[in-house]
């Protein structure tokens, strides 16, 4: 199959759009005739003939520049280059931006992310001279990139994690607002009894009547300072708990009893196979590169030795796929990595599999280098109730939403050292950007089976702590109870004391591969 041009508009008339160019001479400009042709008007600084793409013999393409006219490629003036996929050519001073592709396969109908973020962010860098002028322009298309250029699932997602971030913040403003209002009041009472204490005192004969405004004025400036604790409750519990919240990376592939891996199949030509549904055309006799698939997920410290709670749908994520099911039904066996990072490491801890309840969404996991950088959280002695205040910790969205907080620069470079799965994780590690979201709620029921809260969380945050305000886990989030407000869902605390019970006593069923 041959390859395919295609032009990518960054900035400019058609910015968003793409172009496939199907001629092995491709013209720019705005005059007539042209193949890519800019309004005339909209873009000045292009001529009605500014430069062409020729394409050689040996399918390669050369930018040739008109006499007279001006091209940047990747920032540097050239008149005659050959391109490489991926160049960013700038038509003139100020001029559009475009991205040059070749295409193998037929190009998906939308985005990814790092797809929409690296032409946003070229378009910044390059469209603009000052640093001013590049934040403006990326704060200002970026989040309408990522909600009209990816698919749904990615800009359902996005929106998750920016509904939940809006409503945290409101959340945690309405509550301060309430308690600063409750503390004034209760300040003015306090101040009100002093005031006729001090007023009367003279007047009042009798000791009891004195003695009971005292103990009065007493009472209410304890409540004062247990709604000032209760305040900074929250705070503290985040503070401490953080260190022992980690963020889970890992991926899963399969092999034979014979010891085959199973591999993607690859064409003549190369090029890995696809299915009509999109999805990687697999065998175990193939010669591709081993099939996998990556996941990410929260969990935190619960025990000695690294000893780490998550979800069983985490741990075991091929366990509620119905192809990896059937897979494991033909005989074929799951070869798991697991990855650990806790918020201030600069390092991943590798992590085994221990166990997984039989009743319950909860799985244990070993990392024993964990021990030295986070204390275990204490786990509750008794279920939370109704009304309950409870925090949220771990990491909605997995690395989406790290990259989202990690600003300009750090994103910059990493886009230049063209990272894979582990090694952005690794890199974000090194930069101490891994640290886990928070969020504050009520509880509204409680049963043997499930705790329901309405603190925000999303995918990602699968396993993380729901922590009362004392810091002690009650549950252990696992679900989102949809068309419900939002609701999550957590397994109660006493399921984590049986499944760790458990494994102590070495009742450890369904080990996995390393």
């Amino acid at each position: 199959m041959s390859l395919e041009a295609v032009v990518v508009h960054l900035t400019g008339p058609f910015r968003g759009t793409r172009q496939h160019l199907f001629s092995d001479d491709i013209s720019f400009g705005t005059g007539p005739g042209v193949d890519v042709r800019f309004p005339v008007g909209s873009a000045p600084a292009v001529a009605p003939h500014h430069a062409a793409l020729r394409k050689s013999e040996s399918g390669e393409y050369t930018l040739q520049v008109d006499p007279g006219e001006t091209v940047f490629l990747n920032g540097v003036p050239v008149e005659r280059h050959a391109l490489d996929s991926g160049d960013v050519l700038a038509l003139g001073e100020d001029g559009p931006l475009l991205r040059f592709l070749l295409l193998r396969d037929a190009p998906t109908r939308h985005k990814t992310v790092s797809e929409t973020w690296r032409d946003t962010l070229d378009g910044a860098l390059l469209g603009s001279a000052s640093r001013t002028g590049r934040l403006w322009q990326l704060s200002r298309h970026l989040p309408g990139d990522l909600l009209t250029q990816t698919s749904p699932p990615v800009r359902v997602a996005l929106a998750a994690v920016a509904l939940m971030t809006v409503v945290s913040a409101v959340t945690l403003a309405i509550f301060g607002f309430r308690l600063e209002r409750r503390i004034d009041e209760e300040g003015r009472r306090v101040r009100d009894v002093e005031a006729r204490i001090e007023e009367q005192g003279e007047r009042i004969d009798d000791p009891a009547l004195t003695e009971r405004y005292e103990e009065l004025a007493i009472a209410l400036s304890e409540r004062i300072d247990a709604l000032e604790a209760l305040n900074e409750a929250g705070r503290t519990t985040v503070r401490v708990a953080e260190p022992s919240v980690v963020f889970l990376q890992g991926a899963y592939g399969w092999r034979a009893a014979d010891g085959r891996t199973l591999r993607i199949v690859m064409g003549p030509d190369g090029r890995l196979l696809r299915s009509p549904g999109g999805g990687y055309i697999t065998d175990l006799d193939a010669r591709g590169p081993p099939w996998s698939s990556e996941f990410t997920g929260s969990g935190f410290v619960a025990g000695d030795n690294g000893l780490v709670v998550t979800n069983r749908h985490v741990a075991r994520p091929w366990s509620v796929d119905e192809q990896a099911v059937a897979l494991e039904a033909q005989g074929l066996i799951p070869v798991l990595r697991l990855r650990v990072y806790a918020p201030g490491a600069s390092k991943p801890f590798d992590a085994d599999f221990i166990s997984a309840s039989g009743t319950s969404d909860l799985a244990l996991l070993r990392a024993p280098g964990l021990s030295d950088r986070a204390e275990p959280l204490p786990l509750a002695m008794l279920p939370p109730g109704a009304g309950d205040e409870i925090l949220v910790l771990g990491y909605p969205a997995g690395i989406n939403a790290l990259l989202a907080r990690s600003g300009e620069v750090f994103v910059d470079s990493l886009r230049q050292s063209r990272p894979d799965f582990w090694s952005v994780a690794e890199q974000l590690a090194a930069a101490n950007l891994i640290r886990p979201l928070a969020s504050r709620g009520i509880v509204g029921q409680v049963t043997s089976a499930s705790v329901v809260y309405d603190a925000e969380t999303t995918r990602g945050g699968s396993g993380g702590p729901v922590l009362s305000l004392d810091g002690e886990v009650v549950a252990v989030t696992y679900g989102v109870l949809e068309g419900f407000g939002g609701s999550n869902l957590g397994v109660p605390v006493d399921e984590v004391r049986r499944l760790i019970a458990a494994a102590e006593a070495g009742d450890t069923p369904g080990r996995s591969e390393p």
